[in-house]
This record gives C-alpha cells, structure tokens and sequence, in this order.
C-alpha cells in the first residue's frame, strides 16, 4: 500500500469527500449512479469509505463512533486489508471473460456490510456499513437466514 500513510486517518471525516468526475470516467453508468446515491447518503448505517489506487488511498468518509473505537494503526491496518480484498478482484478476469466487467463485489461478516467498486485494474472504492441498517441486507438475510 501507500508508503505513508494519507493524513486523513487521524481526524474522522463528516462528510464524504468528493470525488472528481475524471476519476469515474471508465466506471459504468450504473455503479457510477450508485456511488453517487451512496456519496449523497446521510444513513447513520454508513461506516467508511475509501478510494484507492495501486499505491495510495483516500479515506473519504470515517464515521466519529467507528474511528474512536480505533487506534490510529489499528485504521491503517484496516484501510490497508480492505483495499488488499478490492485488489484481489480485478475488474477484468482472465478466465471469466464472458461474464463482462466486474461492477462490484459484496461480503457479508456478522457485523459489517463491505461492499467494493473496482473501477480499474488496480483502483477501486470501499464502502463499510453496519450489517444491522444496510437496507441491502435484509432483503439478503431472508435468504441466507
């Protein structure tokens, strides 16, 4: 990951930081539309959000009660799996080129909804949300439940 740090883990953010249209233009319509939805999203359910690259990242959003229960490592540390879980699912995979272009993948822990939008080969954004609020999630635990 990033040599240093970014400065941004020390502070939690109050709003999501905004990101440049520039930096979506190979992004499809519809992820685009929904990081949009999620960047406009007040929903107490949202934890933290991330954008990052093969060699930096960005914490866009870090909610107050999430970054006091953390140390400042114990952030980085975080930040960092993260983005090493987004940078394990590439956009394009080899053997599954039929499939089309990977928009996003979702894991589900007992507490915590992670939800990643790879948007090119070694870039992506993360979003963490409590398992519990995400409206996604009650729809998928009628099912697994």
């Amino acid at each position: 990951m990033a040599d240093t740090p970014p400065d941004d883990l020390d502070a939690p953010v109050d709003e999501m930081a905004e990101i440049d249209d520039g930096e979506l233009d190979d992004v499809g319509d519809q992820v685009r539309d929904l990081i949009d939805d999620l960047q406009d999203e007040s929903d107490a359910s949202l934890r933290s959000a991330i954008r990052y690259t093969a060699d930096d990242y960005d914490v866009l959003f870090l909610r107050e009660d999430v970054a006091e229960t953390l140390s400042i490592p114990e952030r980085e540390e975080r930040a960092e799996t993260l983005i090493m879980k987004g940078l394990s699912d590439p956009p394009q995979e080899g053997a599954l080129f039929d499939f089309g272009t990977l928009d996003a993948t979702m894991r589900f822990y007992d507490n915590v909804l992670v939800a990643h939008f790879p948007y090119r080969e070694w870039s992506g954004i993360v979003f963490t949300f409590d398992r519990t609020e995400a409206p996604l999630v009650d729809l998928v635990n009628q099912h697994l439940e």
